[in-house]
């Protein structure tokens, strides 16, 4: 794939966003959210879901060999995401209201490590007297959940893609997006309608989220169609999002038109200035620090928090969350991501 497009930049954004959100919500801080609450943040986590399916259908489309796209594909995610692990349950003991001993013993902490390393996160989100007394409390890395939606992505493509070369690709993700949009709006409507918050929980898990990889992954196969219209597909979708934005204000009503039409019009939007646009050198990253910025903001911001950097100022604490967000995101990139990739 050429490299004249805006693809890191927008991954980038799509980690800011994200870190933003956490910021608000974890910090608790009035004056946060009035400043930073109007920002679209909500849409963080799908732009990296849409990127994903873009670039990953056309890594296996280009190269369908199982043990090439297998090692890729754990390269990349792996090394990170164990790194972050271990070191969050190590060094949370510096911050545990119990001591070294009681918390490095504690089942907590193994219970930790072990359904975290496999992407069990639900199972042992805490460590043991760790954040008990935060907004947020006791989560350590809320962001990690979404690593394992990923690699079930990941795991669908080649099935994905087999079906594509024999029925087409429209067809095919067409029916993967029906599927993936009825999944969302059953366990949404459920979870209103019967109370039971878990119903949110599964709507949002791999089928429910598949709407936005399989949306990317379209835009790959019908790229040669699609680049000529970028400007006014583009447009289109950024209609389509300012209606979301205006009408679905209270999704704890339920699914509506709404939930199934926002994956087509940030795709169209995130495409447009991926590829649309002119090439952006100047904000092209020279470090691929997205996924560093991702896997280390929240546990970082939780720590600034449990610190009483935000209690003391919030702005301080944002900007001390950030600056050691960026410290982590490069050393991660600089020691662990780039080597790994390297090999």
């Amino acid at each position: 794939m050429s490299r004249q497009n805006n693809f890191d930049a927008l991954r980038l954004l799509a980690a800011a966003l994200v870190a933003v959100l956490h910021v608000v919500e974890l910090s608790g801080e009035p004056v946060l959210r009035s400043a930073l609450g109007w920002l679209p943040t909500q849409w963080g986590l799908p732009i990296f879901f849409i990127l994903s399916g873009h670039l990953v259908f056309a890594s296996w489309m280009q190269r369908p060999q199982w043990r090439d796209y297998l090692e890729r594909r754990l390269r990349r995610i792996l090394p990170a995401y164990v790194a972050v692990v271990m070191l969050c349950a190590l060094g949370g003991g510096l911050l545990s209201s119990l001591g070294w001993w009681a918390y490095l013993t504690d089942p907590a902490w193994w219970r930790y490590v072990a359904a975290n390393l496999l992407f069990l996160n639900f199972l042992q989100p805490t460590l043991p007297g760790l954040f008990d007394a935060q907004p947020v409390a006791g989560v350590v890395n809320g962001s990690l959940w979404t690593i394992k939606v990923e690699l079930m992505f990941y795991a669908v493509v080649p099935v994905v893609a087999w079906a594509v070369r024999r029925w087409g690709a429209s067809p095919v993700l067409a029916l993967g997006y029906l599927a993936s949009a009825v999944w969302w709006v059953f366990f949404t409507d459920w979870a209103v309608q019967s109370g039971r918050p878990i119903g949110h929980e599964l709507a949002k898990q791999m089928p429910g989220q598949l709407m936005y990889f399989l949306a990317g992954a379209w835009a790959w196969c019908e790229r040669a169609r699609w680049r000529p219209w970028a400007a006014p597909l583009g447009a289109a979708g950024l209609l389509i999002m300012v209606l979301v934005t205006l009408y679905d204000q209270h999704p704890n009503l339920g699914a509506d038109v709404w939930d199934v039409l926002a994956p087509l019009g940030l795709t169209a939007v995130v495409m447009s200035l991926a590829l649309g646009c002119p090439h952006a050198t100047a904000l092209q990253p020279r470090n691929d620090l997205s996924y560093g910025l991702y896997l280390w903001h929240f546990p970082l911001v939780q720590a600034t928090v449990a610190l009483g950097v935000f209690a003391w100022q919030p702005w301080a604490g944002v900007i001390v969350a950030t600056g050691l967000t960026i410290v982590m995101a490069w050393a991660s990139w600089r020691w662990i991501e780039a080597p790994f990739l390297r090999r």
